[in-house]
């Protein structure tokens, strides 16, 4: 799971967004969409609270541009030149919370952790780099992959006059 999350963290054609299955999963999305809550997150306070939560991760974040260019996705990863274990992911655990993001549910060490905050869902995990993304950075051992949404609205189309 978490050499998947890592691998298409790294690619800039992935598409995290899954559409909603039912009308009423539509219908749901729609009201969340028309209506923010009041501490709604804004992309940019998304990447601010990763760069926060992995400063220690010596090679740095690595934020991938939405091919779609959408406000309601964020996906990044941190390298590192030793493979991350762990304390790695507790202490991104713990500075995401200290931001305002809650754990749902408990942090999964070899697999995938989520967390929400401000109308965001979130996935992270850590690992080795492997196949083409370890090719591609060669000086890391492993990485922390974040990847968020949250629900995207679509101005609406101008009326034909």
């Amino acid at each position: 799971m978490t050499a998947a999350l890592l691998g298409t963290a790294c690619q800039e054609s992935s598409d995290p967004a899954a559409a909603p299955r039912s009308r009423s999963e539509a219908s749901a999305t729609a009201g969340l969409a028309a209506s923010p809550s009041p501490g709604a997150k804004t992309r940019d306070e998304v990447i601010s609270d990763f760069r926060y939560a992995t400063k220690s991760f010596d090679l740095g974040l690595t934020v991938v541009k939405d091919p779609m260019n959408r406000e309601c996705v964020a996906d990044a990863t941190a390298f590192s030149r030793t493979e991350p274990g762990e304390k790695d992911l507790l202490r991104v655990v713990n500075r995401l919370k200290e931001r305002g993001w809650r754990l749902r549910g408990e942090v999964d060490t070899d697999g995938a952790t989520f967390l929400e905050s401000g109308g965001w869902e979130t996935i992270t995990g850590v690992g080795p780099l492997l196949g083409e993304t370890a090719d591609q950075h060669s000086s890391a051992a492993g990485a922390l992959a974040l990847s968020a949404m949250s629900t995207c609205t679509k101005p609406p189309s101008p009326s034909p006059r």
